[in-house]
């Protein structure tokens, strides 16, 4: 069964113009299983979350978290600017990693 990160990566594949598995799992160098997998919202890893978020797009915390709105870097605030998931050091990717399995295991 669907989760709502699995729609919302479906989302956004239309958005972006990709309809098939394979299109994305050539973009982003894996099978087109995993794809398939995250479409019903399967594990992912933290580097598969960043790529798939920079190819297609899309916030972060829209499409792990279902927070905000869809576009990559849009604007929070005045002067409040999204942090790239890459200037974060590995302990912390790390820590954030865990945190959203946690919180993807909670529904």
């Amino acid at each position: 069964m669907p989760t709502d990160r699995g729609r919302r990566i479906r989302t956004a594949m239309s958005r972006r113009g990709v309809g098939k598995h394979c299109v994305l799992a050539a973009a982003l160098g894996v099978t087109e299983g995993a794809v398939s997998r995250w479409c019903q919202g399967g594990p992912m890893s933290l580097a598969n979350a960043i790529a798939l978020c920079e190819y297609l797009e899309v916030s972060a915390d829209w499409l792990l978290l279902g927070r905000g709105g869809i576009e990559a870097g849009a604007r929070r605030g005045v002067d409040s600017e999204p942090l790239p998931l890459r200037a974060l050091s590995e302990s912390t990717r790390r820590h954030l990693s865990l945190l959203l399995r946690e919180l993807d295991s909670r529904g």
